[in-house]
């Protein structure tokens, strides 16, 4: 029988943390276990957490002595606990439709080999808190095929559409590199060395509100997408998340294959160059903004290479 671990992150979550659990509680596969740690919240967070757990021997509240470390180390050292087959992201949040588990369980079994770190995603709704209804139609339209396509990426895919495999979350335990968020070194590590694969269904809502962490997702439509591209006083690369890719390969370096050393050593090379020879750059390795070469090219165009 397989088992998928959920891993919640929480601080600060009384406002919604009940309605999440409850979700997850009316899932169709019943076969999981809810680990959760809490970064040291000041609200009742964890007596909410207490209470349900006590009716409930599923979920389960990690207690540890590493103080407030923020969302992204939170969720990775959630990983040390998950010993199933599978695990899963889950925001504190969030309202999981009941056929999440079941859905991207049933796709990871079709589409994952067990000898190399993978993981499938899923997409979903945009929902906004504060008006009780959807509205963001999809927040997974930059989806990537392969590394060339995905290192333009600030981020990584949305971590709590994200289930992956076994082989995968052990690379997590072991990771110490610094890192920004959790999402973006487990996009990383599947994108490198194994599988990444998109169910192309929507299976939860996607709470946006005012205290998300990661920010709230944009409106994709085109004439949204041209008008942040012409931004310029955007950026093309975000230099967290720069110097978060650099932090990931060194720590990779002796393991990487030759052909993406290359495009990290490209990608690394991208803000140090004139305009045109950057526009050479995305043609001559076939750099992308997921699946569009347009994207990349108009924040090039338009934007500063890198943030300040």
């Amino acid at each position: 029988m397989q088992t998928v671990d959920i891993l919640m992150a929480t601080y600060n979550g009384s406002d919604f943390i009940r309605n999440q659990i409850l979700s997850l509680q009316q899932q169709t596969d019943v076969n999981w276990k809810l680990f959760i740690r809490d970064d040291f919240s000041t609200d009742n967070t964890v007596a909410i957490v207490n209470e349900i757990s006590s009716l409930d021997s599923r979920i389960i509240l990690i207690k540890d002595e590493l103080g407030n470390i923020g969302p992204g180390k939170s969720f990775i050292e959630l990983t040390r606990y998950s010993e199933s087959e599978y695990a899963i992201f889950c925001d504190q949040d969030d309202i999981w439709f009941e056929r999440k588990i079941e859905n991207l369980k049933k796709y990871a079994n079709i589409k994952l080999r067990g000898d190399v770190p993978g993981l499938v995603y899923c997409d979903a709704y945009g929902y906004n808190s504060n008006k009780g209804v959807i509205t963001v139609p999809s927040i997974s339209t930059a989806r990537a095929e392969n590394l060339n396509e995905f290192l333009f990426f600030n981020s990584g895919y949305q971590g709590c559409s994200i289930l992956f495999n076994k082989f995968l979350c052990n690379m997590l335990k072991e990771y110490t590199a610094k890192f920004y968020l959790h999402d973006d070194i487990t996009s990383l590590i599947a994108h490198v060395f194994g599988d990444v694969h998109f169910l192309d269904d929507k299976l939860m809502l996607y709470r946006q509100h005012d205290k998300n962490v990661t920010g709230n997702v944009n409106n994709n439509d085109i004439r949204s997408i041209i008008k942040r591209a012409l931004n310029t006083d955007g950026a093309v690369l975000t230099k967290l998340h720069y110097d978060e890719k650099k932090c990931f390969y060194d720590f990779y370096k002796d393991s990487i294959s030759i052909k993406d050393k290359e495009l990290f050593k490209a990608y690394f090379k991208y803000p140090e160059l004139s305009l045109f020879n950057r526009l050479l750059l995305i043609n001559k390795y076939g750099f992308k903004l997921g699946q569009y070469k347009f994207r990349l090219l108009f924040k090039t165009l338009f934007q500063r290479p890198i943030s300040r």
